[in-house]
């Protein structure tokens, strides 16, 4: 008992810590007054030291009561039941029982002395204050259980057991104590209740010691166990299945695996007969269940070093997020390698026209017409206007990842916007003869937008049209409203897109055609740049496309108030 008051002293952080002590100490007191009445010999000193007792009898179930209280329930004890349970009820009956030989209200005129040998007890003649006395302190035993009750109920799984070993101390006193009072059942010639008490603590002392009750730290270990979202098995050295925590168990359950059908689990079931016939697992082993990704590690279970194998504690651990994560780390640093080689490429075929064709006006000045003059001076400056639009669109990326980026939102005409788009794609690729069919919509078309960069996609995605459309061809430009939502629809007569290439269409730095072979050059920034601005201004934009007809892409955005006319 003297170990376990100096334990609870070094553990302050344990919830309830005050009353644990409290009880320990009050148990002593008591098991003090019993020593010493069965060590004094004559009648009056018996009972003196029975009646001393009393204040150590009300206190202990007390404190013990408070300690659930504070340490299943996490709430604190308030002053005042403080105040009468620790002080007023203790010292009441402290003054009742010195006082008992005026009024005989706790122990009656009947109490005797009985010699059996070398033994003797008294047998007392408990009065009505004996019986209030008790029933008080049953009532305190049993709130206690009550407590513990209420938290064996709402424990999880891993302190679960742990609180129905506290409701088994708890309820312990309470049958020696019936015993006693119904069937006359006596230790040592005295009533069990004290002892059954010390019992009761001393097995809670025994549990600290064991590392297994009030240890926060085990409850943790349990904790993570049972909570944890790992798949974990315990398994003996058979490969029988003994254990599994919550998650291991709920994912058997939602695959209707039969328990103990280890080798049932989908990617798992060989990770135990490898575990099985070679004692150990790879170094590196990933497996797939449910289109998630685990990584298994095994535990061996011995009783000590060189001792036989008992088992092994079997974990998956869920690596998708981080699988994921490689993933896209890998495909990011492919479509970097994309980027730089398209750029590469993108730069070095203009740089390579304007080099040869200034190479060819410097050497051959003399030699050269004015009319090759003029021409070589003109596929110089269409290659430098391709290159400073590669450089325009980077650059535009660049400001369109950073968090400093902000629209200048206004309120606008799509109609206008749609017009300046249209009339500025009037010269683009002029030898390809490609008409730009407006039929302006009749109503104004009120949006919140930043005029630019809303035409900026517009044109982005006009100059594509004409690009892939075939020479004397149309591109048709519509405009409808529907439920608040504008719709700017672009229609072109081209080779069409195929099935499932939304992420090469839209993707950064790619192409749907990235060949050397093909017609149409670029960065592979445009389309993208599009999408972003577009899920800045809180629309969208998309495509259907049929091969050898066309593609449609239209561009969604929400209108601001009522079309007017």
């Amino acid at each position: 008992m003297c170990c376990v008051i100096l334990w609870a002293r070094g553990n302050k952080g344990l919830p309830g810590h005050r009353w644990f002590l409290l009880t320990n100490i009050g148990m002593l007191g008591w098991l003090v007054a019993i020593a010493m009445e069965v060590s004094v010999p004559s009648q009056a000193c018996k009972v003196l030291w029975a009646e001393l007792a009393w204040p150590s009898i009300v206190l202990m179930p007390t404190a013990w009561s408070f300690f659930l209280y504070e340490f299943a329930l996490s709430r604190k004890v308030g002053r005042a039941v403080v105040i009468v349970g620790v002080i007023f009820h203790p010292f009441y009956i402290l003054v009742a029982a010195t006082t008992n030989r005026f009024h005989g209200l706790l122990y009656g005129a009947q109490t005797r002395l009985v010699v059996q040998g070398d033994t003797s007890f008294v047998i007392y003649d408990h009065g009505p204050l004996y019986f209030v006395a008790i029933a008080f302190l049953y009532a305190i035993i049993l709130a206690s259980c009550v407590i513990v009750a209420r938290a064996v109920r709402a424990a999880n799984p891993a302190v679960k057991g742990f609180f129905k070993k506290l409701f088994f101390v708890t309820a312990i006193p309470i049958v020696f104590n019936l015993s006693y009072i119904i069937f006359g059942v006596m230790v040592f010639g005295m009533d069990p209740t004290p002892l059954s008490f010390a019992f009761s603590i001393g097995l809670v002392g025994w549990m600290i010691i064991d590392n297994r009750w009030v240890d926060v730290t085990a409850i943790a270990r349990d904790l993570l166990y049972y909570n944890s979202r790992e798949l974990i098995f315990v398994v003996d050295a058979n490969g029988t299945l003994l254990e599994t925590n919550h998650s291991a168990k709920q994912l058997m359950h939602d695959q209707g695996i039969a328990k103990g059908a280890l080798s049932d689990i989908d990617g798992m079931g060989r990770v135990f007969e490898i575990l099985i016939s070679q004692k150990h697992l790879p170094e590196t082993m990933e497996v797939e269940n449910g289109g998630r990704y685990f990584v298994p590690r095994a535990y061996p279970m011995s009783l000590g070093r060189g001792q036989r194998l008992l088992g092994w504690a079997v974990s998956f651990v869920d690596v998708t997020i981080q699988k994921i994560a490689a993933d896209r780390a890998i495909n990011s640093e492919r479509l970097q390698n994309q980027f730089l080689a398209t750029v590469s490429h993108e730069l070095r075929t203009p740089l390579t026209v304007i080099n040869g064709s200034l190479q060819l006006l410097t050497r051959n000045r003399t030699q050269t017409s004015p009319e090759q003059a003029e021409r070589l001076l003109e596929l110089a400056t269409k290659n430098a206007a391709t290159l400073g639009k590669l450089v325009n669109d980077l650059l535009e990326t660049q400001r369109l990842e950073s968090s400093d980026f902000r629209l200048q939102l206004d309120n606008c005409d799509l109609n206008g916007i749609i017009l300046d788009a249209v009339d500025g794609m009037e010269t683009f690729l002029p030898e390809k003869n490609i008409k730009i069919l407006y039929q302006k919509h009749l109503e104004r078309v009120v949006i919140q937008a930043d005029a630019d960069r809303l035409q900026q996609v517009i044109v982005n995605v006009l100059s594509n049209a004409v690009k892939f459309s075939n020479p004397n061809s149309f591109v048709e430009v519509n405009l409808s409203v529907e439920a608040g939502m504008a719709y700017v629809s672009i229609k072109d007569s081209g080779a069409g897109i195929p099935a499932g290439s939304e992420e090469m269409v839209f993707g950064r730095f790619t192409q749907v055609d990235a060949t050397d072979t093909k017609k149409v050059y670029g960065s592979g920034l445009g389309m993208h740049i599009s999408k972003q601005l577009m899920l800045r201004h809180g629309g969208s934009i998309h495509y259907v496309s049929e091969l050898g007809v066309g593609t449609t892409f239209t561009i969604t955005i929400p209108t601001h108030q009522a079309t007017e006319r």
